[in-house]
């Protein structure tokens, strides 16, 4: 009994490939290339979207991590405006240079700061934002502002009575920058700004450079040297407000904090993740528009599949019938339907897939989407491939089975005669 149930489901996939190849190859040649077509359409729609989605996030992690947070951020506990600091930092720094999987690490001081400059128009313009004390050689192994400069140079070690600002705090003119009118708006690299520090010191520098690196976080930011923060802030030798660590590619954060932890305790510990906030907010954002659109795309490949499913076994009623009462199974009719509609797909899926991978990818590259943080670049992986062909094929064969299944509810006799 069972060997018979085998040979009879053997000969209905036989039946239902032979009539599929048939069905396909004696169908409308213009209808056929219209579905694929539109199945071309909708797959490249599905994989645009999250591409681009996935090449935005790539970019701002990017971003975030090699100008703002690095992989990993130490804090000394405790509450920062009280003023608590790391200590011993050169010895802390060594050790953690030693461990395997740092590539480096950098100390900052961070110093609340009012920074003031007027403008040949005698305009008083004043703002409030973050200094930081750095190590400018130690500081471009781990973060690369120094290779975003529009102005100016970068700092050097020695360096006193000089300052690094973000676009977003010296505007340079600039009218397209983010935070313009809240900017000081005309300073430029060689300007001479004042600095009115929390503790009432003030100090006049001579601007050095101006960076825009794209991160509003980042350019949002002012550099001093360490020499001249420690001349600021005496009693600030070797310590820090903060140390931030450049992790090789395959090492594993959680051990090389554990690791750190064994060196000093009394610190805390901020991974990249934990820094991505307006990232991740953008992500969720983005990912709601997305599925939307998925949405949408699943509903135009359905009803194309339908429609044409519906339309060809309408017009081959009396067909169907006649192949019915000549003993053909109603499965293996479904099936040779659900093989076109199958068909259909994996031809629009591999045309899409060529066209993607060989000629919008490579034209978006050599045009790139900018966004605040830079250039943006498809990201086209593999988990999306497989997302896209399993949603394109399920809802094909959902549409294409309804319409057929349907006809093969139809008595015999009413198929044939109507």
């Amino acid at each position: 009994m069972k060997n018979q149930r085998i040979r009879n489901v053997v000969k209905s996939l036989k039946v239902a490939v032979f009539l599929a190849y048939k069905g396909i190859v004696r169908a409308n040649i213009g209808v056929t290339l219209l579905t694929i077509f539109i199945l071309i359409l909708v797959a490249l729609n599905l994989m645009f979207v999250p591409g681009l989605i996935n090449g935005i996030v790539a970019s701002a992690n990017d971003k975030l991590i090699n100008t703002y947070s690095s992989h990993l951020v130490i804090e000394a506990q405790g509450i920062k405006d009280q003023g608590y600091k790391i200590t011993h930092v050169k010895n802390l720094m060594t050790a953690i240079q030693s461990i395997n999987g740092v590539e480096a690490v950098t100390a900052r001081n961070a110093v609340g700061t009012n920074i003031s400059f007027k403008d040949k128009s005698n305009d008083d313009r004043k703002i409030n934002c973050m200094t930081y004390g750095i190590m400018p050689e130690q500081e471009m192994k781990v973060f690369e502002v120094s290779d975003w400069l529009v102005e100016g140079s970068y700092l050097d070690d020695r360096d006193r009575d000089k300052i690094l600002l973000g676009i977003q705090l010296a505007g340079t003119d600039q009218t397209n920058v983010e935070l313009y009118s809240h900017s000081l708006r005309h300073v430029h690299a060689g300007d001479k700004v004042t600095i009115t520090y929390n503790s009432g010191y003030v100090k006049q520098y001579t601007v050095k450079g101006i960076f825009r690196t794209g991160f509003i976080q980042t350019d949002l930011q002012a550099f001093i040297t360490q020499l001249e923060y420690e001349s600021i802030i005496p009693g600030t030798h070797d310590t820090a407000t903060e140390l931030h660590v450049r992790l090789d590619k395959d090492a594993d954060p959680l051990e090389i904090m554990r690791r750190i932890a064994m060196f000093n305790s009394d610190v805390d510990f901020q991974t990249w993740q934990e820094n991505a906030g307006i990232v991740n907010s953008m992500t969720t954002s983005f990912q709601l528009i997305n599925g939307i659109l998925d949405v949408v795309n699943a509903l135009v490949a359905g009803i194309t599949i339908f429609i044409i499913t519906y339309v060809d076994v309408i017009n081959k009623r009396r067909q169907i019938g006649i192949q019915r009462a000549i003993g053909i199974k109603n499965n293996a009719i479904i099936f040779a339907y659900l093989l076109r509609a199958l068909c259909y797909v994996i031809v629009g899926l591999v045309v899409a897939r060529l066209l993607f991978r060989f000629a919008i990818v490579p034209f978006e590259a050599s045009h790139p989407f900018y966004f605040p943080f830079g250039a943006v670049y498809l990201a086209l992986e593999i988990p999306l491939l497989v997302r896209t062909t399993v949603l394109l094929v399920i809802v094909s064969l959902v549409a294409a089975f309804i319409p057929v299944m349907l006809i093969t509810r139809i008595k015999i006799l009413d198929a044939i005669w109507g």
